[in-house]
């Protein structure tokens, strides 16, 4: 909600702070969806291209997604099913593309990142991918409205949303995605390692069995109702609504704790392997709403004043847990004075939402401003004071995807922000 008192004490103190002691240096990455990009990554010239224009527009680093969200991997794998064809277009069964990205990252003086989206196992919208084929049992259930009556179903059965999300509580999967990130580091060098998607898929997940067992162990008592207890969908005004029920701030610490723990799970099996690598996590920049997902990416010093937030929800906090957070302020607006023209929260916004990640994690981790290029489409200037709010406000860039930046031509956008060069594209 909004709080005009907060927003002018927030302004002031980010007035006086100094840059994040850890970051003397902006970084630049570029991010790259597989699947969004199978057309342009199947060829080493393909690649070798790539990187030297993502190298001649100022990035420092190339991230890619080396699994997908169908659960499928880009790699050889001999615990989880590769990606080899893709709305038509197929990977050579011989093509290494990590393999090939890592080279030549390395000919264009670029560090390679690898980025894992944990608990993403399907396509929604193709109906396709691991929680569809091989571990159907793995699937997260939520507690939606579907024909107008509240149920629990499996989230493959549910009309909406593109991600399919496994059970984070699962133990086997916990176990198998480990063990599939142990098996891609034992093969393979990288830069740097993002986890994305390390979260439940929203306040709708999981209502499975198995978590509700993991639920009553965390309260040390039975539920008496189910799914009630938590929260409860109730038709108000001709509008489903959810009604927190008794037990709805102990879900609320419940997930995010687990949240915390799973990712001290990642973390430490990623330090195993590698000890020096940094190991970066992906979070939307809303963290007012980010409850929802059952994830508190603030600093263990905050603790937010939200009638949704415990009085100790601040030790369920994962900032401290990793090397760095990239936070995606995902929005049309760049100025917080933009999105109160539009009736927005202030946070609404590329300079709200950096400002507001940096008042949450108090410097506990660098902090990455991830922005997305689709979102400026329209207006080649915004993106360009987006780039420049986004650089200015937190510790580097973050820019996904590849191919909105090829749809669009901003690549000499990119250039010249990033290295100052003048802007002689034109749009397509």
């Amino acid at each position: 909600m909004k709080n005009s008192n907060f927003l002018c004490f927030l302004l002031v103190v980010l007035s006086f702070q100094n840059a994040t002691p850890q970051s003397t240096r902006k970084t630049n990455i570029l991010w790259v969806d597989p699947l969004k990009n199978i057309r342009t990554i199947t060829t080493r010239s393909q690649i070798a291209g790539l990187m030297s224009k993502a190298s001649s527009s100022g990035f420092q680093g190339v991230a890619l997604g080396i699994k997908t969200t169908t659960g499928q991997v880009i790699f050889e794998s001999d615990i989880a099913p590769r990606l080899l064809e893709w709305n038509g277009q197929t990977i050579p069964k011989d093509f290494d593309i990590v393999k090939e990205f890592s080279e030549q990252a390395i000919q264009s003086d670029l560090i390679f990142y690898a980025v894992y989206p944990v608990f993403a196992g399907g396509n929604m919208i193709e109906r396709k991918g691991l929680l569809y084929d091989e571990h159907v049992d793995w699937q997260s259930y939520v507690y939606v409205v579907e024909k107008e009556e509240p149920e629990i179903i499996p989230i493959t059965q549910w009309a909406f949303g593109s991600i399919a999300y496994e059970n984070p509580l699962n133990a086997t999967v916990q176990n198998y995605e480990i063990s599939v990130i142990n098996e891609f580091l034992d093969e393979y060098t990288v830069g740097g390692f993002i986890f994305d998607k390390l979260r439940f898929y929203g306040i709708e997940a999981d209502f499975s069995n198995e978590t509700k067992n993991a639920f009553e162990g965390f309260l040390g008592s039975k539920i008496d109702w189910w799914p009630r207890d938590v929260f409860e969908w109730q038709l108000q005004d001709e509008r489903w609504e959810i009604v927190p029920g008794d037990r709805f701030l102990d879900w609320v610490n419940f997930r995010a704790q687990s949240s915390k723990n799973i990712a001290a799970k990642l973390v430490q099996a990623v330090k195993r392997n590698a000890p020096s690598l940094q190991v970066g996590n992906f979070v939307g920049s809303w963290y007012p709403t980010y409850y929802e997902y059952g994830v508190n990416w603030a600093s263990e010093s905050h603790y937010p004043d939200e009638n949704w937030a415990p009085s100790d929800y601040n030790k369920t906090s994962i900032a401290e847990t990793f090397d760095y957070m990239v936070t995606g302020s995902f929005y049309p607006r760049v100025a917080m004075e933009d999105a109160e023209s539009d009736n927005a929260e202030w946070w609404m916004s590329v300079e709200g939402g950096a400002e507001l990640a940096k008042n949450v994690i108090n410097d506990a981790t660098p902090i990455y401003g991830a922005l997305l290029v689709e979102q400026f489409k329209d207006d080649r200037e915004k993106f360009k004071l987006a780039l420049k709010t986004a650089l200015e406000k937190t510790d580097g860039l973050f820019l996904t995807d590849l191919s909105h930046i090829q749809k669009n031509n901003y690549w000499g956008a990119i250039a010249a922000v990033l290295l100052g060069k003048a802007d002689n594209q034109k749009r397509r």
